[in-house]
């Protein structure tokens, strides 16, 4: 009798802390609500795309198509454009999914392939209700969590190759991929993304936002941005032209409040808001709040965090960042680029001064966080240009306390670490002498990533810009 008073009492003790971070949580999200209603940095109402346009929405995973955009692709179908969705992994990496949706415990990579297919059937129901057709819808089969792997140099060669350890897989394992065994490194990722946006030639592009902190979300972005950009430089007219838009999906605090309000506005953050480009909203009717929430609910497998999360973006908006495509200066600043992360920790660049010289060297300034950063840690430095094929050129800064690594690479050739010089101290990094591939400042263009790591994680704290050299 004295034991079930014991298990009373302490479940009794359970559910009022349970009550506390709930009122607590729930105090934050609504706060955060109020914020971002008194910043919310919107430039104006979107005009959905019409009649002759070609849209293309790139999503790292299935779902985020229908979390960023499911509104926007429904006007754009019903307004007789030309809608295109691109999804890059089949989010193969969701051991809870696996636990919660297939009973499965523990996972192996039977499962989690097995994870794939059903996020990738999901998403085609979904888009199917949007009413996109099926040959429109391209999945690329990369692995989840892995992106921003693939996008360094350590994997970007075929040579070098990256295995999931999730799938166990070294090629993409699903038969509806676009490229059938899709190898898993860089340079095949960036020519699929290539080829989807040749094929398409879109004259709007929805991409997550640079600054999710979510690895594969702007890991996502910087292959669409140096892919537009390698398009361009080859001649392309319709990627000269194509306009870049940022959707947001994971942000601490986002969407606010975070609890399910179909009836309340999609704000940006107030941190992404008020500065640098403009944000726009896309007004949806009532009839398409609905829809979207229909389409949401058909990724089932993401429990538990299905209704903590996806069900809070179905609102009466849709937000959109404007991306620059190109920097006009030949001298690159930026400030205050923070390490926003969620439960990821971050190593964080609070500014950047990018110098090109004519010698064919760059130099560097970082004003770093005041700790030290830890030892698995870095900032990374990633400035991407073209060879005389315009063929990709990687030239990658792994940035600790006291040395800096250099990557580059020239089409197949092999990696060579250069170390550049460096200065650094508490709060300060200086690199100098760092050299650039022969020709990078003859086309005069080149695509500068930013982003920290921690441990396993490797940040949104990435700033992705597009630069160009002299006039």
């Amino acid at each position: 009798m004295r034991r079930v008073r014991h298990w009373r009492r302490l479940l009794i003790v359970l559910a009022v802390i349970g009550c506390g971070f709930g009122v607590y949580w729930w105090g934050v999200s609504y706060f955060a609500w109020q914020r971002a209603l008194k910043a919310a940095g919107l430039e104006g109402e979107m005009a959905p795309p019409g009649r002759g346009e070609r849209v293309l929405v790139v999503a790292p995973h299935p779902d985020d198509e229908s979390l960023g955009c499911a509104g926007l692709i429904k006007q754009g179908i019903e307004n007789g454009a030309d809608v295109h969705v691109l999804v890059m992994t089949n989010g193969d990496a969701n051991e809870w999914a696996v636990v919660f949706g297939e009973r499965e415990l523990p996972w192996n990579p039977r499962n989690m392939i097995s994870m794939g297919e059903t996020r990738q059937a999901e998403s085609r129901r979904a888009m199917e209700a949007l009413g996109l057709p099926p040959d429109h819808l391209y999945f690329l089969g990369y692995p989840n969590n892995g992106l921003v792997t693939l996008w360094r140099p350590e994997h970007w060669l075929h040579s070098d190759r990256y295995r999931s350890p999730y799938t166990h897989a070294d090629r993409s394992p699903y038969a509806t991929s676009m490229t059938p065994g899709a190898a898993y490194c860089g340079e095949q990722v960036f020519s699929d993304v290539l080829s989807v946006l040749t094929r398409v030639q879109p004259s709007r592009i929805y991409v997550t936002h640079p600054r999710d902190v979510h690895p594969d979300h702007w890991a996502t972005n910087a292959f669409v941005s140096y892919a537009l950009a390698t398009a361009a430089m080859r001649g392309a007219e319709w990627a000269k032209t194509a306009q870049l838009w940022g959707y947001l999906v994971h942000w601490p605090r986002y969407p606010a409040p975070m609890r399910s309000r179909p009836g309340l506005d999609l704000l940006p953050p107030p941190e992404l808001s008020g500065g640098g480009a403009p944000w726009y909203r896309l007004e949806l009717t009532q009839e398409q709040v609905t829809l979207k929430m229909a389409a949401v609910r058909t990724y089932r497998s993401q429990e538990p965090w299905f209704d903590r999360l996806m069900l809070t973006f179905p609102r009466q908006d849709e937000i959109f960042e404007a991306l620059p495509v190109t920097q006009s200066t030949g001298s690159l600043s930026w400030q205050d680029i923070k390490g926003h992360r969620r439960s990821m920790g971050g190593a964080e660049v609070k500014g950047l001064r990018l110098d090109i010289g004519g010698d064919l060297m760059a130099r560097a300034e970082l004003t770093t966080t005041a700790k030290r950063i830890p030892s698995r840690g870095y900032i990374c430095l990633d400035l991407r240009t073209w060879n005389a094929k315009l063929s990709p050129v990687i030239t990658t800064l792994y940035i600790r306390d006291r040395e800096v690594t250099a990557f580059r690479l020239e089409g197949e050739a092999e990696p060579r670490r250069v170390l550049a010089k460096v200065q650094t101290k508490l709060g300060e990094v200086v690199v100098s002498r760092l050299p650039l591939p022969a020709g990078s400042l003859a086309r005069q263009e080149m695509l500068v990533v930013c982003y920290g790591r921690v441990h396993d994680w490797q940040t949104a704290t990435a700033v992705i810009e597009r630069v160009r050299f002299g006039g």
